[in-house]
């Protein structure tokens, strides 16, 4: 590699790959100058484990090498690279020395750069020096190249700095108010008393129902009218504050100076003002989810939901923004639905109405129960009644009005339609059963049921229902659940556009749902029932958990909670674009970046299971 010519083809082979795709072309040829070739024939030793780090780095160029790491005695099969991939880069990462020993499978030639020459380049390009720094670690930097806004990054205040806080008091007419609305042309308006505190907001819907009920005059006080105030910081993201709105049925948010609704108050944020930030208005999504009166309309939202998701899902650190949306809009689908399908029901038998709100518990499970379905895989629900026909017959109407809003339908086999309706006492004892024999009554295929969570918050059915299973769960159960993870193990890595197990079988499918989400959430699901949250939770909040209970790993659960975010971003993304669950996917739907760093995840996982499975951590607890 001594002439111009031959630096010019290295240049043109190592522009093809990361990272040296962020590189300018001539730093790739000074790179290129100082370079040698290298051959090694067939099984040939290239790096042995341990042996302090050489002066080059290496690229391969063509061939394959295997990467062996020798465990008491027993080498084990850890990765398998190909052309563009790189040798020797964990020194950039903190290795002291090789972590792995690397043999040719064939005939392999690799280019050799010196190792300090690139070191300077990382520096230089610090897109590179993230590429190179997922060969170890998780990282949740990298985004998709069609990023445009991040929304998680906008502050509350950045929206409404510009806008004046019109303001009345609790005595004021609410004629005078609906007047100063028009002058000042805002939509909301911040009820305050002598010494600026809150007491509540007023907006134009609340004006018009006032209108449209008839309960008064328009010269009573506006106190009659106004609203509680749902009040956070003036730091608080755009998206947190979209989720609190969206959940609490709000119109509007204030911002006041401690974030609690008896501090000063500082600015009114409405879902106008979030439309400056956002293509579409998630607030408004929500809401017209608790207007529509068909599934036509329903159907529609929820495809402009799935779109807003997309258009926003550039990076890992979104998802836990955007899981929480399409969580909201899938519950207020649901419900939706439930009364729609009630409505109709009784209006075909005649009767004046539906049974009372305590007759029925309906809940969702799986993906839909820890919140965690950015898909439009429909939501897996529960109907906790009195286990009648007459409630089957409701759940199904609901399943099949789901299927009529375009969600995707489930393909789990384990369990008929008529299993998930079942009266309290019939659901009392599955979940005894379950955790008494798990072995017999095969727990392991109903683990969905442990992520349950009620579509009505604190209803008294599944208070009782959770508390007689957490009073249940005890150390054997808990072994036999941590045992169970073993069954779901990750990839080896991803050679070409084929993925690796680790009996170096190659597929052209990635089962990221089974192979990677599985086995998170199932470890997860372990530790959140050992913290004594048995029922419900997210997967992140239960790794936030085991971080309690063992703060000895703590370094490992968070890694696991950000490689659980990289594999739920992948899995929404490509299922959204492409109208599936995500649950399988091609590798070659994934770039060399999202390759890398999913297979530090793998190793990630591999690690926490072993953890898990080895139940030594139990003695600790």
């Amino acid at each position: 590699m001594e002439t111009a010519t031959i630096s010019y083809r290295v240049a043109d082979f190592l522009k093809k790959y990361p990272p040296f795709q962020a590189m300018a072309e001539q730093d790739l040829l000074d790179l290129a100058g100082r370079g040698r070739v290298r051959f090694y024939e067939r099984y040939e030793h290239i790096l042995s484990q341990g042996e302090p780090h050489k002066h080059q780095i290496f690229v391969i160029q063509q061939g394959v090498v295997a990467l062996w790491d020798e465990v008491n005695g027993v080498f084990e099969l850890r990765d398998v690279r190909g052309p563009g991939d790189m040798l020797g880069v964990e020194r950039f990462n903190g290795a002291p020395f090789s972590l792995y020993a690397a043999r040719s499978s064939a005939d392999v030639v690799i280019y050799a750069f010196p190792a300090d020459e690139f070191e300077t380049l990382l520096e230089k390009y610090p897109s590179a020096k993230q590429f190179v720094s997922a060969y170890s670690a998780v990282t949740l930097d990298h985004q998709t190249a069609d990023e445009r806004r991040r929304p998680e990054d906008v502050f509350l205040h950045d929206v409404v700095k510009a806008k004046r806080l019109v303001t009345c008091r609790p005595q004021d007419s609410i004629r005078d108010v609906a007047q100063a609305m028009r002058a000042n042309g805002v939509d909301a308006l911040a009820v305050v008393d002598a010494d600026r505190r809150t007491r509540g907001v007023v907006t134009a819907s609340d004006l018009l129902a006032w209108l449209a009920d008839g309960d008064g005059t328009r010269d009573e006080p506006v106190e009659r009218v106004l609203t509680p105030p749902v009040a956070l910081a003036a730091d608080t993201s755009v998206t947190d504050g979209v989720l609190t709105m969206s959940a609490a049925g709000a119109a509007a948010l204030a911002i006041t100076a401690d974030g609690t609704p008896t501090g000063e108050i500082h600015a009114l944020v409405t879902a106008a003002d979030l439309a400056s930030v956002f293509g579409d208005q998630p607030v408004s999504i929500i809401r017209d989810v608790h207007r529509a009166s068909n599934t036509s309309e329903l159907r529609a939202l929820n495809h402009r939901a799935r779109a807003l998701v997309l258009d926003y899902l550039t990076n890992a650190h979104a998802v836990d923004w955007l899981r929480r949306f399409t969580t909201l809009v899938d519950d207020a689908i649901a419900t939706r639905l439930i009364a729609l399908a009630h409505s109709t029901r009784f209006a075909r038998s005649g009767q004046a109405g539906g049974p009372s709100s305590d007759a029925s518990c309906w809940a969702v499970c799986g993906s839909s129960g820890r919140g965690e379905s950015l898909t439009r895989l429909a939501p897996e629900l529960v109907l906790v009644a009195d286990g009648s026909s007459d409630s089957m017959a409701l759940y199904q109407r609901v399943v099949d009005l789901l299927g009529e809003c375009d969600y995707l339908p489930r393909h789990d086999d384990t369990f008929d339609r008529h299993f998930f309706a079942a009266g309290p006492g019939e659901w009392r004892q599955r979940y005894k059963s379950w955790v008494e024999q798990p072995i017999l009554n095969q727990t392991h295929a109903a683990r969905a049921f442990f992520d349950l969570r009620p579509l009505e918050r604190a209803h008294p059915l599944w208070r009782e229902l959770d508390a007689a299973i957490t009073a249940a769960i005890d150390r054997d159960f808990l072994q036999i659940m941590a045992n169970d993870c073993v069954a779901r193990l990750p990839p080896l890595t991803f050679f070409q556009d084929a993925v690796v197990d680790d009996m170096g079988e190659e597929s052209q499918l990635f089962q990221l749902e089974r192979n990677a989400v599985t086995p998170l959430v199932d470890v997860a699901r372990v530790y959140g029932m050992a913290a004594g949250r048995v029922l419900g939770g997210s997967t992140p909040e239960r790794f936030a958990m085991a971080r309690t209970l063992l703060p000895q790993h703590q370094a490992l659960f968070r890694e696991a909670a950000d490689t659980f975010s990289i594999v739920l971003w992948q899995q929404g993304r490509i299922g959204i674009r492409q109208g599936t669950s995500g649950a399988e996917l091609p590798p070659s739907l994934l770039s060399r970046h999202d390759r890398q760093v999913l297979k530090s995840g793998f190793r990630v996982i591999l690690e926490l299971i072993q953890l898990t499975a080895g139940w030594s951590w139990l003695e600790a607890l």
